[in-house]
């Protein structure tokens, strides 16, 4: 089982001197609950951060006091309060998009028998922040909350097509020193769904991420550029095949994203 594990070290903290380091130790803690292991220990949480376990206490009950941490009796361990659930909740509901494109994706999805997804990054990968299904896949369904990588996922390609050219850099520079001996890779594989993009108007992912699965997106950028998202296709390869991707799926999600960005702006 994946566990995840915080990126923030004490040391980075220290060369920031803008940052607060007790709030960013905190952020920490809550940063090392991933979404398929609920109930974390003060040893947990301590081999996850590299933090003291002194320290690590201290932030546990004052996350607990405020009700951003729940601790459980029965297990001697914590979990995510509702103060975090609240604040996950006022980030999606504030996602205006999300409301316009959930009809037009729950369409797509039923005329392709697959998965049309809307997702962010977070790091290195991208966070499903919507997700309509086909009720005629019960078998491949990606919910609110699933990850994907950023650089083999046709939604992770999709983002960063919507990214400057400066943002990309400034991406790129950033993975460059979290994975840098995978970075050569992962640039390869985002220029490519770059190249796939300027030519066809989306992203191909084609057995990337996983062999069995393909999938095409579309990048979603806010008129403001406060948001950069990406929108997918996504299926088992027996449903969506390359050329129906090319042909079919991407031109359509293509007329899904334009059509959502003219909503937003009539809203």
């Amino acid at each position: 089982m994946s566990t995840k594990t915080a990126t923030t070290t004490p040391d980075t903290e220290e060369t920031d001197k803008e940052q607060v380091s007790a709030l960013a130790r905190g952020l920490m803690l809550l940063d090392c609950f991933p979404s398929n292991e609920r109930f974390l220990g003060i040893q947990d949480l301590v081999e996850r951060t590299g933090l003291p376990k002194a320290t690590v206490s201290r932030l546990a009950h004052t996350l607990l006091a405020n009700g951003y941490l729940e601790y459980a009796q029965e297990q001697a361990k914590f979990y995510l309060g509702a103060r975090v659930v609240s604040l996950g909740f006022s980030a999606l509901g504030a996602m205006r998009v999300r409301q316009l494109a959930r009809p037009l994706m729950r369409e797509l999805a039923d005329s392709c028998s697959a998965s049309v997804g809307i997702g962010m990054r977070d790091r290195h990968t991208m966070l499903y922040v919507e997700n309509a299904a086909s009720a005629a896949n019960q078998n491949f369904r990606l919910n609110i909350g699933s990850r994907v990588p950023l650089a083999t996922s046709a939604m992770g390609r999709a983002y960063y097509c919507g990214l400057s050219e400066s943002e990309r850099e400034g991406l790129l520079s950033e993975l460059s020193q979290r994975a840098p001996s995978e970075f050569g890779q992962i640039r390869d594989s985002l220029e490519a769904g770059l190249e796939s993009f300027r030519k066809l108007g989306f992203c191909l992912s084609v057995g990337e991420w996983q062999t069995d699965v393909n999938a095409v997106g579309v990048p979603y950028r806010s008129a403001d550029g406060t948001a950069v998202l990406g929108f997918n296709c996504c299926g088992p390869s027996y449903q969506l095949p390359p050329g129906d991707l090319i042909d079919k799926w991407g031109p359509r999600l293509l007329n899904v994203v334009r059509n959502v960005e003219a909503a937003v702006l009539a809203a």
